[in-house]
C-alpha cells in the first residue's frame, strides 16, 4: 500500500513539474498544448487546445482524449502503442472532432511522459492546426489545375520533351492539329512529325544544336507532318526546362499551326497579281474586239461573194471559225477580268439547280449522260448574286459533262451546314479523275487541258464563290471521279 501510494505521490509531483514548466508557454502558444495520463484522460490543456476543441477553459480537463480523435478509441490506442514503442511520434496527420461536431485536421507531434523507473504515466501532445494549412494547399492545388487545363485544352499544341528529343507529355492541342493521341507520342521521339526531306537535311540535329546554345529557339518556322499525311506550315517557340542547379533536363515547345495564314497570304498575292493581270487583260480585250468584229465582217464579206464551188470559200469558212473563237476567248476574258456590276436578290438555291440541272439534261448529246439531284437538308435563303451562282454551277456541271464523253453519273447534292452558318452543294461525277499535278493548277486562269476550252471557268468559279465570302474544295483521284465542293455562307459580305 505505501508503495502504491509512493508511485502516486511521484506522478502527481512528475504533473506538477510539468505544469510548472509549461504554465507560460501554455499561455502564450498558438498550438494545442494538452497532457494525459497513462489511460488517455486529459490532465491539461492549454487555451489553444481548449480553443481548438471547442471548450471553455478547464472544461477538458478528465475527458478521455479518444472523444476528440475522428477514429475515437482506436485510434486512441494506436497512439498510445507507437509511444510506447518509440517514445515520441512526429507528424502524426488525422482529425479531430471538436464538441460541436467540426472536424479540424491537425499535425499531432507527442512524447511519452515517464517516471523514474521509465514507465509510462501520461504524454505530452502538441497539435498544430492544418485548416489554414489546407486551404492554401486546396488553393495552390485548384490553381495548378485550372493553369494544367489551360495548357491542356490550349488550341495551339503545346508538347514537353527529354533532352533526346523524346516526347514526354501531349496535349489536346497537339492531338487535334496532328492526329496523335497522348499514347501514341509519349515515348517517341519528336521526329515522328518531321517530314522525311526535312530529317534528310537533319532539321532536329540542327535545332538541338541551336537550342542548347542559347537555351530557346523562338519564332522557327518550318513544316510538319501529321498522321494522315498531310504537310502543315507551323511556327513554334522552344524554351528549355531546368533544374535547380541551371542544368537542361528537357524542354517544352508551343507550336502553332498556320497553314490557313499561308494559304491566306498566298491568295492574296494571287489576288493582287490577278487584279493587275485583269486590268490589263481588260484594256487588251477592248482594243482586240473592235478590229476582231471589223476583221469578222470583211470576211464574212468576201466568202458570201465568192462562188460556192470554189474552193478559197472553204478555206475563208475555217478562217471565220477561228475567228469565232479569238471573239469568245476576248468575250470570256473580258467577263473574267472585268465582270457585270453585281446584283444583289434573294437567293432560292435550291430553284437555281433544279433549272440549271434541267438546262444541261436538255443540252446533253449523250443519252448515256445521268444527272441527278439531291436535296439533304431543307435549303435557306441567303443574300447574293444569282447570276454568278448560276455560272459556277453551270461550268461545274459543264465540267463534269465534258470528262465523261461516253457517258456516266452526275450528282448535284444541296445540304445546309448550321454548325458552319452556311450552305453547301457539290457535283460529283464518276468519270476517269483529275492527277495531282494537273489539280493544283485547276483554278489558274488559261489553265485548260482541253483544246476547245479558254481556262477561264474554274478561275470564273473561284471568283464568282470568293466575291460570296465561300470557297471551292476538289477531291479527285485517278480511275476514280472528282468532287467539287462549294461551300457559301449565309453571312456573306456582298
Amino acid at each position: 500500500m505505501a508503495n502504491v501510494r509512493s508511485k502516486s505521490e511521484r506522478t502527481d509531483k512528475c504533473f506538477g513539474s510539468i505544469n510548472e514548466m509549461r504554465c507560460e508557454l501554455a499561455q502564450t502558444s498558438l498550438d494545442a498544448i494538452i497532457t494525459t495520463d497513462s489511460r488517455g484522460r486529459i490532465t491539461s490543456c492549454s487555451a489553444s487546445a481548449c480553443d481548438l476543441m471547442g471548450l471553455l477553459p478547464g472544461e477538458g480537463k478528465g475527458r478521455h482524449v479518444s472523444s476528440f480523435y475522428s477514429g475515437g478509441l482506436a485510434e486512441a490506442r494506436r497512439v498510445m502503442q507507437l509511444l510506447r514503442e518509440a517514445g515520441r511520434i512526429r507528424d502524426y496527420v488525422t482529425e479531430i472532432v471538436t464538441v460541436a461536431g467540426r472536424r479540424i485536421p491537425i499535425a499531432l507531434a507527442a512524447s511519452a511522459i515517464k517516471d523514474s523507473a521509465g514507465g509510462i504515466v501520461g504524454t505530452l501532445g502538441i497539435a498544430r492546426n492544418l485548416t489554414d494549412i489546407r486551404r492554401l494547399e486546396d488553393e495552390l492545388n485548384g490553381k495548378n489545375r485550372f493553369m494544367a487545363n489551360i495548357l491542356q485544352d490550349s488550341a495551339d499544341a503545346i508538347m514537353t520533351m527529354d533532352p533526346d528529343d523524346v516526347v514526354t507529355s501531349w496535349n489536346r492541342g497537339a492531338e487535334a492539329i496532328f492526329g496523335y493521341s497522348a499514347s501514341e507520342v509519349v515515348g517517341k521521339s519528336i521526329s515522328l512529325i518531321v517530314p522525311p526531306d526535312l530529317q534528310e537535311i537533319h532539321e532536329l540535329e540542327q535545332l538541338r544544336d541551336r537550342f542548347h546554345a542559347v537555351g530557346a529557339v523562338r519564332s522557327y518556322q518550318t513544316e510538319r507532318i501529321t498522321k494522315d499525311g498531310r504537310r502543315i506550315h507551323v511556327i513554334f517557340t522552344r524554351t528549355a526546362i531546368r533544374d535547380n542547379e541551371g542544368r537542361i533536363i528537357g524542354s517544352s515547345s508551343v507550336l502553332k499551326d498556320v497553314t490557313s495564314f499561308r494559304s491566306m497570304e498566298r491568295q492574296l498575292a494571287d489576288a493582287a497579281h490577278l487584279a493587275t493581270l485583269g486590268e490589263l487583260s481588260a484594256g487588251l480585250a477592248h482594243e482586240i474586239k473592235n478590229p476582231l468584229a471589223g476583221i469578222k465582217g470583211a470576211i464574212d464579206v468576201i466568202r458570201d461573194s465568192i462562188p460556192a464551188s470554189d474552193i478559197h470559200r472553204e478555206i475563208l469558212g475555217d478562217v471565220l471559225h477561228e475567228v469565232n473563237r479569238i471573239d469568245k476567248i476576248v468575250r470570256d476574258l473580258l467577263n473574267y477580268a472585268k465582270p457585270k456590276p453585281p446584283c444583289h436578290s434573294e437567293i432560292q438555291l435550291a430553284e437555281i439547280a433544279q433549272r440549271i440541272v434541267a438546262m444541261v439534261e436538255k443540252s446533253a448529246t449523250n443519252d448515256a449522260l445521268v444527272i441527278r439531284l439531291h436535296k439533304f437538308t431543307e435549303i435557306p435563303t441567303f443574300t447574293g448574286d444569282e447570276t454568278q451562282l448560276e455560272q459556277v454551277l453551270l461550268n461545274l456541271l459543264l465540267n463534269a459533262q465534258k470528262a465523261m464523253p461516253a457517258g456516266g453519273h452526275v450528282d448535284v447534292t444541296l445540304w445546309h451546314n448550321p454548325a458552319q452558318r452556311a450552305i453547301c452543294f457539290e457535283v460529283r461525277d464518276d468519270g476517269p479523275g483529275i492527277p495531282e499535278e494537273i489539280r493544283k493548277k485547276l483554278f489558274q486562269p488559261f489553265f485548260t487541258t482541253r483544246t476547245d476550252g479558254t481556262g477561264l471557268g474554274l478561275a470564273t468559279c473561284l471568283k464568282n464563290v470568293q466575291y460570296h465570302g465561300g470557297s471551292i474544295e476538289v477531291q479527285s483521284e485517278v480511275g476514280r471521279g472528282t468532287r467539287f465542293v462549294v461551300t457559301i455562307p449565309l453571312v456573306s459580305h456582298v
